[in-house]
């Protein structure tokens, strides 16, 4: 026994272990490496998701990337399956060791199939590959010749057709991507200190929940904004470019002290609000079932506490036949994204999910957007007709805010051709494009003349956002 623990637990195996260990701890303890473990081992996927949410904001700039990349990977397809093919098919056909005594071979083929197709075989006729033999002889590939098939391989790769394809097509769109994709890494933002002590003490409470897929922001036990077979308005919002959810956790906290439970979506690891990147209806759906139970507990919890001045554990009932209705909305980047998922709700009914007990948590025909709807072409046509005369959408805009503003007031009145009738627009004065949310400025300088320089406090703007907010909600 000591001899095999001897053997089995050299200082190399002991790393590796750790490592190992170590890394489960990480993918399990972090939302945001397990985000990025998911990103990575899906590259066609999230290389197409990516391309298809900047092509949303630069349409010229990147459909025509995506249709070259799509038609260099079904070149690739039409190419490689058939060389594929003629490799395993040309490894099998005769060479001189299988021409029996009787000069005879096993195929009645002169030449090698390969040879017929491409002029580049005899070129690679002195390629050498390290082999134990030349022929694997076994009852499954009888008579298949290593070295030849492996020159056929290479033949492929290098081949004029896959070369123009991996350079001429793949290459240019790649590092574009990965040039982009550096800038909106670099372009990440985090809460500052006083927002993530201000969290922290909301979820010491019970006021706040934090999940993988969200943050919760909850009202306290002395608001009534729902009773039981009530109605619970609520807001699904969508963070801003770059911005990490949790930076919103003040202004969130602000809506849920007026009665208005707010969950802010975690758009990890990117932090891009796109429908191919966190922010499908798919997506809402999922997220709407997951936080309406976590508030119609609530809620049941909060109900028993008035009525028997009792503590009770959230987990233990749920609120009786109460709506959790949801509206949409979004900071900047995220804004665009609940415009775009108000186009769905176009002629359909909008996604409801029963929940236990006789609850119910649905999208409602609410919109909330802050300091975005300025680039029209990322703005679906949302005008009044039929389906949509109930859709009621706000706007919230800063009057310093150098990223969200209209450039004359003719593309203002382009706006709102394409939003309802009913919509509402307002200019918070003073305020900035950061002002909506609260995150860490890494270079002053820089953000301020992106965002704009703020003439109120950050405070006052979350105060005003925040009852604006609020009422267009409860109306």
């Amino acid at each position: 026994n000591k001899d095999w623990q001897r053997t089995h637990n050299t200082p190399l195996q002991k790393t590796i272990k750790q490592a190992i260990t170590k890394t489960k701890t990480m993918l399990i303890a972090t939302p945001s490496a397990r985000s990025w473990l998911s990103f990575i081992c899906r590259p066609r996927k999230s290389l197409r998701s990516l391309m298809e949410c900047w092509s949303s904001y630069d349409p010229s700039a990147w459909e025509p990337q995506i249709k070259s990349l799509d038609s260099a990977i079904q070149l690739g397809f039409d190419m490689m399956i058939p060389s594929l093919l003629l490799c395993l098919i040309g490894s099998f056909l005769p060479s001189p060791s299988s021409i029996g005594a009787d000069e005879i071979p096993s195929f009645l083929v002169q030449k090698s199939i390969v040879d017929v197709f491409s002029p580049y075989t005899s070129a690679l006729a002195s390629l050498q590959f390290a082999t134990s033999s030349a022929t694997i002889q076994s009852s499954f590939l009888p008579n298949f010749d290593v070295p030849h098939f492996l020159r056929l391989i290479t033949l492929a790769i290098i081949s004029p057709v896959a070369s123009d394809v991996l350079l001429n097509r793949i290459a240019p769109i790649l590092l574009q991507v990965f040039l982009r994709l550096k800038m909106v890494l670099v372009s990440r933002k985090g809460p500052d200190g006083s927002t993530k002590a201000a969290l922290m003490e909301r979820v010491r409470i019970g006021r706040a929940i934090r999940r993988h897929a969200y943050d919760l922001y909850l009202p306290s036990t002395t608001n009534d904004n729902a009773k039981g077979g009530g109605r619970i308005t609520s807001l699904l919002l969508f963070p801003g470019f770059g911005i990490h959810h949790s930076a919103y956790a003040d202004i969130a906290g602000r809506i849920s002290d007026d009665g208005i439970p707010v969950a802010v979506v975690s758009l990890e690891p990117l932090r891009l609000a796109h429908t191919s990147l966190g922010g499908s209806m798919d997506d809402v759906r999922s997220l709407i079932n997951s936080a309406g139970k976590e508030i119609s507990k609530y809620y049941k919890c909060m109900q028993r506490q008035i009525n028997d001045g009792k503590k009770i554990s959230v987990s233990s009932r749920e609120i009786d036949n109460a709506v959790v209705e949801w509206a949409l909305g979004g900071h900047s980047m995220g804004g665009y994204n609940a415009l775009q998922l108000a186009e769905e709700l176009i002629g359909a009914d909008p996604p409801s999910i029963q929940l236990l007990g006789g609850s119910i948590s649905k999208i409602g025909r609410k919109i909330v957007v802050w300091a975005a709807g300025t680039a029209l072409e990322s703005v679906p046509n949302l005008e009044d007709t039929g389906s949509l005369s109930q859709l009621r959408i706000l706007i919230l805009l800063a009057s310093n805010d150098n990223i969200a503003k209209f450039s004359s007031q003719q593309q203002k009145q382009q706006l709102l051709w394409k939003l309802p009738k009913t919509t509402r627009l307002e200019t918070i004065q003073g305020a900035n494009h950061s002002g909506f949310a609260s995150y860490d400025a890494a270079n002053k300088k820089s953000n301020d003349f992106l965002n704009g320089q703020r003439g109120i406090t950050l405070e006052a703007q979350h105060k005003v956002v925040s009852k604006l907010t609020s009422r267009f909600l409860l109306d």
